[in-house]
């Protein structure tokens, strides 16, 4: 039986404040969350989305977006996350347009269409320049050349349009059954919706976000800006000898972690400040101490290879246990499927979209991955389906975490072609370049898809906005990495460090000799880290309600080797200041949303000016 057509909310039906707070869509079961969602907050078929202005206003804003987080990533090894930083950007930016140019600019975004702006900028910075700071710094580094340009923009459109696909299966599941946080796209459409509201009910989160990105941008430019604040103030003692200093206990000048930590909540940031107090304050000390890992070494890189285990492992197994839910979702998208559907399934992308996109980027990943990088034609195969499963790791820890693991997943990539192309350091990074751009693209579709749910837009429409994001997002950084890095002798300078093409082009010399590289030491410390998060997923699906909560989540713990111990702290205190806040008063919801994304957007906005300014002068 075909679906009725969906229909947007009537004007009695708008929706209303308390439904709208972003934090989840009410009902006892889907069937009555996916009701409330149609008829209280759907707008799709009430106002403009996917315009042919808002394209192009977030097309503009995603050149902007893309030289700076590549820039940042050169210079860091971190990347921006750009979707409040967009959706900002595009109000204020059409907000000046229509004083200087009111004909052209035309009448107010709406909602959505501020949205839409958001979603390509977002997509265009952040979706297609990660493994260009990573893979293909790698690849220069060793190889002591570059790619031709049509290979390396062929490869950036190709993988980053892959891994939108990839993600199309896993809406349904991780954003409209499990709500899932995705810190970054609820705190934008918290963003979009402050900005957009009018009347006195939008006064107070106005003025959260203003106060929040005030004080976060602040703090932003006195430190990065003029160098009168440290990063962080270190812990003052010891543990086993190594002082906290050394082993990354210090509280951050930066607020945006305190901000992610607020969206994502206390038990996944407890679970964090646990992982961090475990591989930080245990097990760092006792290896510095022993020499497994130097004194004045990387511990980090050495944590990644267990931190990248307990993650993939908790992904996998949670995956596995959901399967039928998963099966359920894969065989929703195709009209084909018996039974009564229920109408929000006719906004989703369909399955012969799905399908068809796969039918030309599957073989043409695979003939670039030949032609340009001579990766055999069953290894590139096997690399695509590996990649859908390591976008549904990087999808499901982004929205628990709001930190999208590509670097941890792009090592699981090298150390599998490791074992099965030893010695082919190419290939090696080839692949590793498959899941890092797709993971890291899946990650982002979802999170503006989480963003334009909680908005009430059209998710098909948010597909297609994130696809020309991707366009713009190639078209752009591509030949910026060619100006920025025009020989290997930029990258590992005082200007451009690249630390994470140095990790990634080290891990591809150690597997080149095959998994016998990795030492005994740390594979006993990724076995030990999968079992844990074996043991920890299977307590959060057995025990019941009331102590599932206090279960440490897998996810969380797992991050933890992946960052340093003081911003695993700032999450953790974002998370226990909200649980406070709204324990002493509830009404605080709301502006406490805006608050969270004011400082997460304050110090992308500083962050982001500092690194142009730093660029163009």
């Amino acid at each position: 039986m075909s679906a009725p057509a969906p229909v947007g909310a009537r004007d009695g039906d708008a929706p209303t404040d308390a439904s709208l707070t972003l934090l989840g869509i009410p009902g006892a079961t889907q069937a009555e969350v996916d009701t409330f969602w149609l008829t209280r907050v759907y707008q799709g078929d009430r106002m403009p989305q996917l315009t042919v202005r808002a394209v192009a206003l977030g097309a503009g804003l995603g050149v902007l977006t893309c030289a700076t987080n590549l820039y940042a990533g050169l210079k860091t090894g971190v990347a921006f996350g750009v979707a409040i930083t967009a959706a900002l950007l595009a109000s204020a930016t059409h907000g000046a347009l229509r004083r200087l140019v009111p004909r052209a600019a035309g009448a107010p975004l709406s909602l959505l269409e501020m949205g839409c702006a958001q979603t390509v900028a977002s997509s265009a910075g952040y979706a297609t320049g990660g493994a260009l700071v990573s893979v293909q710094g790698a690849w220069l580094l060793t190889t002591g050349h570059h790619l031709p340009v049509w290979t390396l923009l062929s490869w950036t459109f190709l993988l980053s349009a892959l891994g939108v696909l990839f993600a199309v299966p896993f809406k349904r599941q991780l954003v409209d059954r499990e709500q899932l946080p995705f810190a970054s796209g609820t705190a934008a459409a918290a963003t979009v919706r402050a900005l957009h509201a009018g009347g006195e009910t939008s006064r107070p989160r106005l003025r959260m976000l203003g106060v929040g990105g005030l004080v976060s941008g602040a703090l932003t430019l006195a430190r990065d800006g003029l160098g009168r604040l440290p990063y962080a103030w270190a812990f003052p003692g010891t543990l086993g000898g190594v002082s906290l200093e050394r082993l990354g206990f210090a509280l951050e000048t930066g607020l945006m972690p305190v901000g992610g930590g607020a969206l994502l909540g206390v038990r996944i940031t407890a679970s964090m400040l646990l992982g961090a107090l475990l591989v930080h304050g245990v097990i760092a000390p006792r290896l510095m101490a022993s020499g497994v890992v130097p004194l004045e070494g990387d511990f980090l890189a050495w944590a990644l290879w267990p931190g990248a285990a307990a993650l993939t492992t908790a992904s996998l197994l949670q995956f596995a246990l959901q399967a039928r839910v998963f099966g359920r979702a894969l065989r929703g998208l195709s009209r084909r499927t018996a039974g009564v559907r229920h109408p929000v399934e006719a906004l989703q992308v369909p399955g012969r979209w799905l399908f068809a996109g796969l039918l030309v980027l599957t073989p043409a990943t695979v003939a670039l991955a030949w032609v340009g990088f001579a990766v055999p034609v069953p290894h590139a195969l096997l690399a695509v389906a590996l990649s859908f499963v390591l976008c549904l790791i990087s999808c499901r820890v982004t929205g628990e975490t709001d930190v999208s693991p590509v670097g941890a997943l792009g090592q699981v990539t090298q150390l599998t072609y490791g074992v099965l192309l030893p010695g082919n350091v190419e290939a090696n990074l080839a692949t590793a370049g498959i899941t890092v751009n797709a993971a890291s693209s899946a990650a982002d579709l979802l999170t503006d898809l989480k963003a334009g749910h909680l908005l009430g837009a059209h998710p098909r429409r948010v597909f297609l906005a994130q696809l020309l994001g991707c366009v713009v997002g190639s078209l752009v950084v591509v030949p910026l990495f060619y100006l920025l890095v025009p020989d290997a002798s930029a990258l590992g300078s005082e200007r451009f460090p690249a630390p994470a093409a140095a990790v990634t082009a080290g891990v591809a010399r150690v597997l080149a000799s095959g998994v016998d590289a990795v030492s005994p030491d740390l594979r006993s410390a990724m076995a030990w880290a999968a079992l844990g998060a074996v043991v920890l997923t299977l307590c959060e699906q057995a025990l019941p309600e009331r102590f599932r909560r206090w279960t440490p989540s897998a996810v969380g713990v797992g991050l933890a080797f992946l960052l340093p111990a003081s911003t695993s702290l700032g999450f953790f205190l974002g998370g226990l200041g909200w649980a406070v806040a709204r324990r002493l008063k509830p009404a605080s919801e709301g502006p406490g949303v805006t608050l969270a994304a004011g400082l997460i957007a304050g110090e992308g906005l500083v962050g982001v000016g500092i690194v142009l300014a730093r660029a163009l002068w």
